[in-house]
C-alpha cells in the first residue's frame, strides 16, 4: 500500500512553489516597502502552509502533519524576505528565489517519501543540505537587517532551535519530540552565545564568514549531541567534529582585527 501512495501525483507540489515563487518576487516591487516585507514573509508562510499541510495530510494517519515538517518553510520565508532588502539586482534574487521554491518542493517531496516509510540512500544528505541552505540564508538575512543586536540574536536563536528541532526528528532515529526540543534548545543557546561573541569581538566580519561561522557551530553542536543521545560518539565522529571546530576556531580568528 505505502509502495503504491508514494507515487502521488507531485505536480501539486510544482504547482505550489511556483505559486511561492511569485509571491517571494512580489517582494522586490517598489509599492513594498522595507518595514512591509517581513509582513509579507508571514503571508509566504499562510500559503506555504495550507499546500504542506495538504500534500502530507495523507502519509500523516490519523495526526497532523508535525511541526517539524513546516521548519524549511519557514526558515525560506525568512530568508527570502531578507534578501530581497540587500540584493540589489533582480536577476540575483530572482535566482535566490528560484533556489527557496527548488527546497521548498524537494523537502516536501522527501518528507512525503519519508512518511510513506520509502526513504532511500542519499534523501537524508539532501535534507540536510536544504536545511543548510535555509538556515543560511535566514542567518544572512537577519544579520544583514536593520534589527538592533538583541532582536538579531533573538533570531539566530529561534532559526538555530527550529532547524535544530527538524534535524532531531527527521534525520537518521528520530529523537522523541520534547527531547528534541530540549537538545534544540542546547544547540540554540550555543550558537547564540558564539553569535553574541563574533559580534563583540568581530566587529565588521562579512555577513557570509559570519553565517558560515554559525552553521558550523550549530553543525558541530547539534552532531555531538545526537551522536551522544543515541551513543555513537566514538572516535571517527570526535575526529569528524574536531576537525570542523578546527576550521571554526580558523575563520574566528583569522577575522579578528585587535582594537585600536
Amino acid at each position: 500500500m505505502a509502495a503504491v501512495t508514494v507515487e502521488r501525483d507531485p505536480r501539486f507540489l510544482v504547482f505550489a512553489s511556483l505559486v511561492l515563487v511569485a509571491l517571494a518576487l512580489g517582494f522586490k516591487s517598489e509599492l513594498v516597502s522595507p518595514g512591509r516585507v517581513w509582513f509579507l514573509a508571514a503571508g509566504l508562510l499562510a500559503v506555504a502552509a495550507p499546500a504542506l499541510f495538504g500534500y502530507l495530510r495523507a502519509e500523516s494517519g490519523a495526526s497532523l502533519p508535525a511541526v517539524e515538517y513546516y521548519v524549511p518553510a519557514v526558515l525560506g520565508a525568512l530568508a527570502v524576505a531578507g534578501l530581497s532588502l540587500i540584493i540589489p539586482e533582480w536577476w540575483r534574487y530572482g535566482l535566490a528565489v528560484l533556489v527557496f521554491g527548488t527546497c521548498f518542493m524537494v523537502s516536501s517531496r522527501l518528507d512525503f517519501i519519508r512518511l510513506a516509510d520509502q526513504a532511500k540512500r542519499g534523501h537524508h544528505f539532501m535534507q540536510e543540505s536544504i536545511l543548510a541552505v535555509a538556515m543560511v540564508g535566514g542567518f544572512v538575512a537577519v544579520l544583514s537587517s536593520p534589527f538592533n543586536l538583541a532582536l538579531k540574536l533573538a533570531w539566530i536563536g529561534i532559526i538555530s532551535v527550529l532547524a535544530a528541532f527538524r534535524s532531531f526528528r527527521v534525520s537518521g532515529d528520530p529523537i522523541p519530540p520534547r527531547r528534541a526540543f530540549l537538545f534544540a534548545l542546547i544547540v540554540a543557546q550555543v550558537v547564540t552565545f558564539f553569535a553574541w561573541a563574533i559580534f563583540f569581538y568581530l566587529q565588521g566580519v562579512a555577513e557570509g564568514v559570519f553565517a558560515g561561522m554559525l552553521l558550523l557551530a550549530w553543525y558541530i553542536n547539534r552532531g555531538v549531541i545526537r551522536h551522544t543521545a543515541e551513543e555513537s560518539l566514538n572516535r571517527h565522529v570526535v575526529m569528524e567534529y574536531g576537525l570542523f571546530a578546527v576550521l571554526l576556531a580558523f575563520l574566528f580568528f583569522s577575522s579578528y582585527r585587535p582594537g585600536g
